[in-house]
């Protein structure tokens, strides 16, 4: 009986992980460029169990004795979460300081207030200063036109950003568009193209919040791809598929809970019924 409170239990704590992952995505659903959060979930080593001592003679066998009864689950763990990086759908808007990155492995590069970040949010605009941001004010870096043929990469091995980027500046009251190479035209006039950043390994992106990510180790080197001037990219998940997930970890959190109470009422009546002393 305690072996099946440790495993229900075991099962409640993975879903109360699994609903935290599912409630997060839900509540991005209208976030530009969101990454779904998904889980692992592993299966702990299962227990065999035999009879013994119950009165009947068995054939010897080389290593058992006892007839085999089956087998016993002692719980599930949380193995790994994980980033699904796969690209979302494309979603017209005609803004034109909203972009979409063609190349589902790459990501814009930003400074914010914690250093240089990464993200998938296109959703650009323009601040008080004459800047090019998004909507967290963090801003987008670029290099400057005409861009040389060999730049280097977005950050070195240990970290250090390329002196080459900078901030767009566009100033204000100016017309403002975006070619699908990045460049970022001034009244026609090409000043800047936008950097895209990309990892050899995605597991070095880990997100940090406010739909960013930051790189935890290796280089980032250059990606190359179109960008789509007046498009968002949409999550990558389906909402009714997340809602569909969240209706299955209730339910099995509710079948766990009942099997705890279950095993505690049984506990009960062997402590307080059958091992009672007779008088």
């Amino acid at each position: 009986m305690i072996r099946g409170i440790y495993t229900a239990s075991s099962s409640m704590l993975c879903e109360i992980v699994r609903q935290d992952m599912v409630a997060n995505n839900l509540a991005n659903v209208d976030t530009a460029g969101f990454k779904q959060d998904q889980g692992i979930f592993k299966e702990l080593p299962t227990m065999v169990l035999r009879k013994v001592n119950d009165g009947q003679l068995y054939p010897p066998r080389p290593f058992y004795k006892f007839p085999k009864i089956g087998e016993l689950g002692t719980g599930v763990i949380v193995d790994e979460s994980f980033t699904n990086f796969k690209a979302g759908a494309f979603d017209y808007t005609g803004n034109d300081l909203d972009i979409a990155l063609e190349n589902e492995k790459a990501f814009l590069v930003v400074e914010s207030s914690k250093g240089t970040r990464f993200t998938r949010d296109g959703i650009l605009t323009i601040n008080h200063e004459g800047f090019l941001t998004n909507m967290h004010g963090d801003y987008i870096l670029a290099d400057s036109e005409p861009v040389d043929e060999n730049p280097g990469s977005i950050l070195d091995e240990e970290g250090n950003l390329n002196t080459r980027l900078q901030r767009v500046q566009v100033g204000e009251g100016q017309a403002v568009t975006i070619d699908r190479s990045g460049r970022v035209l001034v009244d026609n006039a090409p000043l800047f193209r936008i950097a895209q950043g990309i990892a050899s390994d995605r597991k070095a992106f880990r997100k940090e919040g406010a739909n960013k990510f930051v790189r935890a180790y290796g280089e980032v080197a250059r990606a190359e791809g179109n960008i789509k001037q007046g498009y968002v990219e949409k999550p990558n998940f389906s909402l009714v598929e997340e809602m569909v997930r969240m209706i299955e970890v209730s339910r099995a959190y509710e079948a766990n809970s009942k099997v705890i109470q279950s095993h505690d009422g049984l506990l009960d009546k062997a402590i307080n019924s059958v091992g009672a002393t007779r008088r």
